[in-house]
């Protein structure tokens, strides 16, 4: 075989190796972005991957479906993440084997935004972006948005009928599930947030099924 063929067919040979190989790492980071794409989403601080993990936003806490304020969570989770690719810092697995962290579309901080749109609030678990978060909340609540706003927060609830007078109110601090009677001591004080499941009760046996139980200043 000619000596100048021989070359030519070793120089083609290197070509098609590496455009080979430029094609496989092409189609491996394509399929890799799209394993990133947010192809479902659950509520306001939940949605799943087009690869079927799914991911919960590090720290915050958006209404569980049902409570107030939990559609336009949604809602807002939708404009930010469906279809689009996301990235994922921070990363960690929660106790039900999620993924979680904090999740960026290009230069937008998802975790950040939906605090600052007022539809959810912070949980203080440690983060990279911990301050951002804080303010981002602390402006959506010094503005009264979202579930800030007096269609979440009644400070001075109506209730929805004379029978159904009792409020049940969760503490903040322990998370303990509390209900007050019109003649418990701060009964006229609780503020009912109605975003993380407070609201009013017909009868003391309903506010027990619903997981409450009588608040310690109440005097029977």
């Amino acid at each position: 075989m000619p000596k100048g063929l021989l070359q030519f067919i070793k120089k083609f040979g290197i070509y098609v190796v590496v455009v080979l190989s430029l094609v496989a790492n092409g189609y491996f980071l394509l399929s890799k972005n799209s394993d990133m794409v947010a192809s479902q989403v659950h509520d306001g601080d939940t949605f799943t991957l087009k690869n079927g993990d799914r991911v919960r936003l590090l720290g915050i806490n958006a209404p569980e479906l049902g409570n107030c304020g939990s559609t336009e969570s949604a809602t807002l989770l939708k404009s930010l993440v469906l279809n689009k690719t996301v990235k994922i810092t921070d990363e960690k697995r929660d106790t039900y084997g999620r993924r979680m962290g904090l999740v960026w579309v290009n230069s937008t901080l998802v975790n950040e935004e939906m605090l600052k749109a007022g539809w959810a609030k912070p949980n203080y678990d440690p983060n990279s972006r911990s301050e951002d978060l804080k303010n981002a909340y602390k402006y959506a609540s010094d503005n009264k948005i979202g579930i800030n706003s007096n269609l979440c927060k009644k400070v001075n609830p109506i209730p929805p009928s004379p029978n159904c007078v009792i409020k049940g109110n969760i503490d903040k601090r322990l998370g303990d599930r509390l209900y007050h009677l019109p003649s418990c001591r701060h009964y006229n004080q609780i503020v009912l947030d109605l975003d993380i499941g407070e609201g009013f009760f017909c009868s003391e046996n309903e506010a027990k099924n619903a997981g409450f139980k009588l608040a310690p200043d109440c005097l029977r």
